[in-house]
């Protein structure tokens, strides 16, 4: 099954009941609501936001370029450009015989090596320099592949225990001064730029090694750190020399270096209409919600954050952990709940330095243990935990405008006021941990999926109802129909929120079916992707009345191409919701390909390639964020902070392409540019909010 990862990516907006007058006059409405996409439709049609926008980096690896080749002497820029701090072009050489890789690390296995400055071709004894390049590979070979691009060494020269391997490249840089590389290896390695030493370690340095150590941080509240150094090149060309070891016999058979380049801080930033940006303490795939002048946000594993709308500051900050959870009467009889744990949750809550913040959760979470091990003790879908580091427990909280509602994977659903205090919390109880869901509200009612369906009293947090074999892989969705309250799944499961009747269930959906993107109601109407981005669903529920609803359903066949180039099967799955406007819905794939289709004659208009250069791995898609109406425009983003504006209509035409690229002083060789709206953005009048992995960013004309 794959990975559904991006139905917690989730201002003011239009009110919840937003079939109510349209469809049969319902009046008055329920109070404003807010939540995912802003009003679960994603648009926002009295916004005027800036269609123009950017941050970009201007350090020393701005600009950089390397190759294997040795360039003539004053040479111009050439060779390949440096992306995402990756050295994709390289000569190697070896291996050579080593008598012990540790003892005679520091010995030459090259006379001179550090004045090294090879052709391919060259020889060195019986061996010759030669190529290794990383190509870079459509987007569909990255995705789900767990490997960190890496120089595989041992592989290319073949593989040795106690010897030696060198590799070379040049770089170029457009202007002189200090960059920073992270990296891991099996063994050890040593560096050296323009015939300097700037790194040595003769033994293995490996924090991360593929992707899937993310998640197991993240789960594990831990954050090894993998080996970085910086040093100083120069403008036009340098050389940059590695060699790296195979240790003996029985130790990591393998000789592999993974390492990225970055710019430390301060990074120069060349910044348009970024009116503020404001950095949280961790990362999360929800979109934010703007209720009147505020802002609210969570963070990983289990913070609701509010900043002022205005300047992006941090009012209040709230903890959703399982000890928030237990009652004060509980506390007060246990001397661990007073004495040990509470001086710990206070200190949780002072500290913002982020790994300080991971020794007391893990300290609270190991006092918790003693208490009631089987209570306090997480229990782990596998998959889940594997990617748990994307994935995440926040999910976009949900306010009626004097409340906000959040609710966390880990089972964990609060209610504060606008001024953080908080009304009720409590504990949802499962047998284990699964995928999380942006909850729903209406009609008093705080609909969450938990190992079921749920829906809590919102004043009190009591629950009302449950159905203990609902889910659902995407958030929910409230609408109101012929004046009957109800939330739907994403596949079209509809219950009735006062009392959780079954309404209606979509008949063409199945168990199993993997979808990830929500579902819209739109003026009555609901929309749901099917089978990827390759089918909708339209169901007209606008005659729907009765305990039994009888409901008319389309299905459209969305033209798109579903082979690679050898002719394999490629599934064009998508996490976004449709986006619905004028007769028109707009769905883009992970791969980053916009679709536009008729919903009168069931054409596909066109599909048109954004060029988006996204992340994609095993826990990173490329194109995640929903489409999003804002005023005149159309708005859709990628992970790496690129976002495409475009006009509505049958063609498509486009109005600007923008970029906010922060660098983030990694700890582990991973691409350093910071993963920027995994949910979409959320307007409000002349601003744009995005949600990044380390910032909240306000985007206005200054």
């Amino acid at each position: 099954m794959r990975m559904a990862m991006w139905h917690g990516c989730v201002g003011a907006a239009l009110a919840v009941a937003m079939a109510a007058g349209a469809l049969a006059g319902d009046a008055p409405p329920e109070p404003r609501t807010y939540g995912w996409r802003g009003n679960w439709t994603g648009r926002f049609p009295d916004a005027q936001p800036p269609i123009e926008w950017g941050r970009i980096a201007k350090g020393v690896v701005a600009g950089m370029a390397c190759q294997a080749a040795r360039p003539a002497e004053g040479a111009p820029r050439s060779g390949q450009p440096v992306r995402d701090g990756l050295l994709r072009d390289w000569l190697i050489v070896g291996p050579f015989p080593m008598p012990d890789s540790v003892k005679a690390f520091a010995q030459e296995q090259i006379a001179g090596e550090a004045a090294l400055a090879p052709a391919e071709g060259e020889k060195v004894g019986e061996l010759a320099w030669k190529r290794l390049e990383l190509p870079k590979k459509p987007d569909y070979e990255y995705w789900g592949t767990p490997h960190l691009e890496q120089l595989d060494l041992g592989k290319a020269l073949g593989y040795k225990p106690s010897t030696a391997v060198y590799a070379h490249t040049y770089l170029h840089c457009e202007r002189a001064g200090t960059v920073a590389m992270v990296v891991d290896h099996t063994y050890g390695l040593k560096a050296w730029v323009n015939g300097e030493a700037v790194y040595g370690n003769p033994t293995r340095a490996m924090a991360l090694g593929n992707v899937v150590g993310i998640s197991r941080y993240k789960q594990n509240l831990t954050h090894g750190r993998s080996p970085k150094f910086q040093f100083a090149v120069r403008k036009g060309w340098n050389r940059f020399l590695l060699k790296a070891t195979g240790g003996p016999p029985k130790s990591w058979q393998s000789i592999q270096v993974i390492a990225r380049l970055l710019d430390p801080e301060p990074v120069p930033y060349e910044e348009k209409n970024i009116v503020w940006k404001t950095m949280l303490p961790e990362r999360t795939n929800a979109c934010p919600v703007v209720v009147g002048d505020r802002i609210f946000t969570p963070a990983e594993p289990d913070e609701l954050l509010c900043l002022d709308k205005a300047t992006g500051k941090i009012l209040w900050r709230r903890f959703n952990s399982l000890y928030d959870t237990v009652p004060e009467a509980e506390r007060a009889a246990n001397p661990i709940f007073k004495e040990k744990i509470q001086p710990l949750a206070e200190a949780r809550g002072r500290t913002t330095d982020y790994e300080k913040g991971l020794e007391l959760r893990r300290a609270i979470n190991g006092l918790l243990a003693t208490v009631d091990k089987k209570r306090f003790t997480l229990r782990w879908d596998g998959h889940l935990a594997s990617h748990f580091g994307i994935v995440g427990f926040t999910t976009t909280p949900v306010s009626d405008g004097k409340h906000v509602y959040a609710f966390f994977g880990h089972g964990v659903v609060a209610c504060y006021d606008l001024e953080g205090n908080r009304k009720w919390i409590r504990r949802l109880e499962a047998r284990k941990i699964v995928y999380s869901c942006s909850p729903a509200l209406i009609a008093g009612r705080l609909v969450c999926i938990f190992e079921g369906m749920h829906a809590l009293d919102a004043a009190t947090g009591a629950v009302a109802w449950s159905h203990p074999k609902v889910g659902s892989m995407a958030s929910l969705i409230p609408l109101r129909v012929n004046g009957v309250d109800a939330v739907t799944t994403r596949g079209g499961a509809i219950f009735r929120a006062a009392d959780g009747a079954p309404l209606w269930k979509n008949p063409h959906t199945k168990d199993g079916d993997g979808g990830w993107g929500a579902a819209a109601v739109v003026d009555g109407v609901f929309y749901t992707a099917f089978h990827g981005i390759g089918d909708l669903i339209v169901a007209d529920l606008s005659k729907a009345t009765g305990e039994a609803w009888q409901v008319q359903t389309r299905y459209f066949e969305i033209k798109c191409n579903h082979r690679r180039p050898n002719g394999q099967w490629l599934d064009r799955s998508s996490p976004a919701s449709p986006l619905v406007h004028e007769g028109i819905y707009y769905g883009i794939d992970e791969y980053g390909v916009l679709y536009a289709l008729d919903l009168k004659t069931g054409k596909t208009l066109y599909s048109h390639e954004t060029g988006f250069d996204e992340l994609h791995h095993y826990n990173a898609i490329g194109v995640a964020a929903s489409p999003m109406l804002a005023g005149k425009h159309i708005y859709v983003m990628d992970n790496q902070g690129s976002c495409l504006v475009f006009e509505p209509g049958p063609t498509f035409k486009q109005v600007a392409l923008n970029r906010i690229e922060t660098v983030v002083q990694r700890h582990w060789p991973i691409p350093p540019q910071e993963i920027v709206a995994n949910g979409p953005p959320v307007a409000d009048g002349k601003r744009l909010y995005i949600r990044g992995e380390q910032h909240l960013y306000c985007i206005g004309e200054k």
